[in-house]
């Protein structure tokens, strides 16, 4: 698959050679054309560098003369004297020449002036600019006294382990430039910092490809696979889908597309063709890139490294025991409707933690205002089947009755026991009424049989929902869901996609939902998941609950933190169980 990836981009590209002279375009795009030159131009170095010299592909060397061409005019290779702060252009222009055996004494002379100068080498880059500037250098064989990268690498944002969830576009182009330079293209293995985990950072790059995949964004799926190829990473199931999504995008001329508001305001208009080419050339480089990194022979190949696991239950246990907490201090003077919610969650909760006795207080207050207040029956049927069922767990655990939940769950068995079949969503009901002995095994498989979690399915329906109708089905059982995996990734995947936006906009309901989801979809310990976790608890106060609604105002700013803090803690609790010790 990489190879007709590979030879189709280059056969456009090549095709389409005349567009990377800076001569040939209008005044306002110059500049652009001269960064789409040195990005062409280094593509052709590292071909020509794995072919010592020569190419292989007729395409390959028709973007060499045209590359030859513009590099051989002293009005291009002058300026590099008169723009010291572009510096990179030009030299990225003859390591390009270089590296293909053809190297240029007065070029190499002009930059090398350039470079023993007081400012252009030494102005102030971000990580991964200075490690272009050093990577350049590297190729251009010229002599500096810029720091190494093993200086600047423990600045990098690769480095640090960001959480995938918050990085934006640019912060990622961030980590996969620092990975190519670092690497010479996967030539070399860097020096990395102390504390640096290399199978922590390619699950970090496999998690990011399969968002960019999931936004349909070809650039950066092919800027990481590149990444993983570079850390010597070929065989595994991310880097086929990116290959697979790769020939999917690309256009039967070989151009791969690249995402919306890729060109500039001021480069918008213009012809058709120019468009094409401007929004695609980039990413249509990478995507060649990619297939030449697959092939060439001296970059570095390692078995996939085995991801890190999850730190385990530690941190979760003390979240949700604090949440408990606040939930029943919470539920024991608020209306009832309110105080089953929190009694629910903090039983789900207690369940999760293995000590029940910490929802009793709650618990038994709502026994003593369910079956010891007014004479008119409780409506616990307006309740919510999951706060209804939990509440009945924790009595149950914690040796307490309630008459009126009672009688309530004998007449809901009884009326279900009737029946032949049920809705999809009510087997979440059905599960749970088996559980607390209320359904034979018999009676449930039966009513069970009638329902199938691929209907819950919708497409219409904002993944949150969805998740949530899954979390309900399986009641926090993953084999419960029934199906191949070929069925459930496509919904895990969907689910992950919608974690970074629901972050962003500090929807912390949908976030709790998301991550339940993919719990039951057995996603419990990926990446992204673990970043949502790690992202819910830090939005938890000392107090127990859950969300800084920045709001003023008493009773919104308690309303939120309620629906947070309930939502939060089920779903924490959810992966708490999936989770090995």
């Amino acid at each position: 698959m990489w190879r007709m990836v590979e030879h189709g981009a280059v056969s456009w590209l090549a095709a389409h050679r005349t567009r990377f002279d800076p001569d040939a375009a209008d005044e306002g795009r110059v500049l652009f054309v001269r960064k789409a030159l040195v990005e062409v131009a280094l593509l052709v170095g590292l071909r020509a560098r794995a072919e010592s010299g020569s190419f292989d592909d007729a395409d390959y060397q028709l973007l060499f003369d045209q590359v030859t061409a513009v590099a051989a005019r002293d009005s291009y290779r002058e300026l590099v004297a008169r723009d010291e702060r572009a510096l990179l252009l030009y030299a990225g222009t003859y390591a390009s020449q270089r590296l293909c055996g053809r190297p240029d004494r007065e070029f190499e002379h002009l930059i090398g002036q350039v470079v023993s100068g007081r400012y252009a080498a030494c102005f102030e880059r971000v990580p991964f600019r200075q490690l272009d500037l050093l990577h350049t250098l590297e190729l251009t064989g010229i002599d500096h006294a810029v720091p190494p990268a093993d200086a600047v690498l423990p600045s990098s944002l690769l480095c640090a382990d960001p959480s995938v969830l918050k990085l934006s576009d640019g912060d990622v182009y961030a980590i996969t430039h620092t990975v190519f330079y670092a690497t010479d293209f996967g030539r070399r293995i860097p020096r990395w910092p102390t504390g640096f985990d290399l199978p922590q950072a390619v699950e970090a790059l496999e998690a990011l490809s399969l968002l960019y995949r999931r936004r349909e964004n070809a650039d950066l799926v092919a800027e990481l696979l590149c990444c993983l190829l570079c850390l010597g990473i070929r065989d595994s199931l991310e880097t086929e889908r990116a290959w697979a999504f790769l020939a999917d995008v690309q256009e039967p001329s070989g151009r791969v597309a690249g995402p919306d508001g890729i060109l500039p305001p001021e480069l918008e208009n213009g012809d058709p063709e120019y468009r094409a080419w401007a929004t695609g050339y980039h990413t249509t480089i990478v995507a060649a890139l990619a297939g030449h990194l697959a092939r060439d022979a001296a970059v570095i190949r390692r078995p996939r490294p085995s991801p890190p696991r999850s730190a385990g239950k530690g941190r979760l246990g003390a979240a949700i025991r604090r949440a408990i907490a606040w939930l029943t201090d919470d539920a024991l003077e608020a209306p009832f409707d309110r105080a089953v919610a929190a009694a629910g969650a903090a039983s789900r909760a207690a369940r999760s933690v293995g000590e029940p006795q910490l929802a009793a207080r709650t618990l038994t207050r709502l026994v003593q205002r369910a079956d010891g207040g007014p004479a008119q029956p409780v409506a616990w049927g307006q309740q919510g089947v999951d706060a209804v069922a939990e509440c009945a767990r924790g009595l149950s655990a914690c040796g307490l009755a309630c008459d009126s939940l009672d009688r309530f769950l004998t007449d809901t068995a009884g009326t279900l026991a009737g029946l032949a079949a049920v809705p999809t969503t009510a087997a979440g009901g059905v599960r749970r009424l088996q559980d607390l002995g209320r359904l034979t095994e018999r009676q449930a498989d039966s009513l069970l049989a009638s329902t199938d979690p691929v209907s819950l399915l919708v497409e219409n329906h904002a993944p949150a929902i969805t998740a949530a109708a899954l979390a309900q089905y399986a009641d926090g059982q993953p084999l419960r869901l029934g199906g191949d995996a070929f069925v459930w990734r496509p919904v895990a995947e969907r689910f992950a996609a919608a974690l970074p936006a629901a972050c962003r906009s500090y929807r912390l309901e949908e976030v709790a939902a998301l991550l339940q989801g993919l719990g039951v979809l057995g996603w419990a310990d990926h990446r992204i998941t673990r970043d949502g976790v790690d992202f819910l608890l830090r939005q938890q106060h000392p107090t127990g609950a859950f969300g800084y609604p920045a709001r003023d105002d008493p009773q919104e700013r308690a309303t939120a933190q309620r629906v947070w803090t309930r939502s939060c803690a089920v779903a924490l609790s959810c992966l708490h169980d999936l989770y090995d010790e």
